[in-house]
């Protein structure tokens, strides 16, 4: 009977490397605190820029086990229109351009921005939002970088006690429309949408962990995200656009950060976060073929070091428009995996 599987294999010229961007016959990768380009997975990396760090830091991270405690690394790198590379390190947002890398204006405080949870809309705006630990409940941020003058302004702002920080912000291009995901408890678990760059917000929905997600991805008739439940059963939904009803697509072994596109097949990260609603110690990654199929195409397990201090086990994808029929991803905390860059190939079974 046929079909097709995927192939899972490590790139090793990429080992202790992270792919951040992905294009055709371009790759943006990270190590610490330098970014490097290279022509394809094979060509030798060339130093692009590094962003502003202490030289205790450096030292330190030097160690990957202290890099993690760290969190010494880059968690977004974006080619903008004009050139230049949006980056954000650690809890500090910056652009690399002809002059170097530099700290961005603007940010009205140190924040991280989760991976690929930043969005540049049709008009070539960037936005992100603040996620913090926030157990005060404060206000919290969205931000819009226009790349035209260079600035960073505040464009929306969640009331103190209405969240507890952006998941993320995400670009729809079949409506031009923004997403942003919220969290973390109840009513702080909304999913919104904006069609005006932030000036009015609707509800899509909200209250509860059926609505606390940290991705989603598009399609021309659906959107689908997984939860990112801590305490019920996680999922994968599927929401018509016309409609705007969901529809459980599959149960899933724990909370879901990342998710990517390859063509018309969707992938989702299952991470081990070692959650109540977790099942197991894996970092799953799930695949959602064109034909409905959804299951899992490798589960790797979460190495002994302690989450709330050396990160969760997850899985992470680079941005960019990928490679055609393969997906990269990143392994970070996870045995055989941590600081491993693998592609999966989609091949006849």
């Amino acid at each position: 009977m046929g079909g097709t599987r995927w192939l899972l294999e490590e790139i090793p010229t990429l080992r202790g490397y992270t792919v951040e961007w992905a294009e055709p016959r371009r790759l943006i990768l990270s190590r610490r605190h330098r970014l490097f380009l290279v022509d394809g997975t094979a060509s030798a990396p060339r130093l692009l820029g590094s962003f502003p760090a202490a030289a205790w830091r450096r030292l330190a991270a030097r160690s990957r086990i202290a890099q993690r405690l760290l969190r010494f690394m880059f968690y977004n790198v974006l080619c903008m229109s004009d050139g230049s590379v949006f980056v954000t390190f650690d809890k500090f947002a910056g652009v690399l351009d002809g002059n170097g890398l530099r700290v961005l204006e603007g940010v009205a405080r140190p924040c991280r921005v989760l991976r690929g949870a930043c969005a540049v809309d049709r008009d070539g705006s960037l936005y992100f939002g603040e996620y913090l630990n926030n157990a005060e409940r404060h206000e919290v941020h969205v931000y819009r970088y226009a790349v035209a003058d260079r600035r960073t302004e505040i464009v929306h702002t969640f009331p103190a006690g209405s969240v507890r920080h952006v998941h993320g912000i995400y670009f729809d291009p079949h409506t031009d429309s923004l997403w942003c995901l919220t969290g973390d408890n109840g009513k702080e678990c909304r999913v919104l949408r904006t069609r005006d760059g932030f000036r009015t917000i609707e509800a899509i929905g909200q209250g509860d962990e059926t609505w606390r997600c940290v991705s989603v991805l598009f399609t021309k008739d659906s959107l689908y995200y997984a939860t990112d439940a801590e305490f019920r059963q996680n999922v994968i939904y599927r929401m018509d656009r016309k409609s705007g009803s969901r529809a459980v697509i599959q149960e899933v072994d724990g909370p879901v950060y990342y998710s990517a596109a390859v063509g018309d097949d969707l992938f989702f990260a299952v991470t081990a976060e070692l959650c109540p609603s977790q099942t197991s110690r894996s970092a799953t990654l799930w695949n959602l073929n064109p034909e409905g199929t959804c299951s899992p195409i490798a589960s790797i397990l979460k190495d002994r070091l302690p989450v709330g201090y050396f990160m969760p086990g997850t899985l992470h994808f680079p941005l960019g428009p990928g490679l055609a029929g393969e997906l990269i991803f990143h392994g970070v905390g996870l045995i055989g995996f941590d600081n491993r860059t693998y592609m999966a190939r989609r091949v006849a079974s």
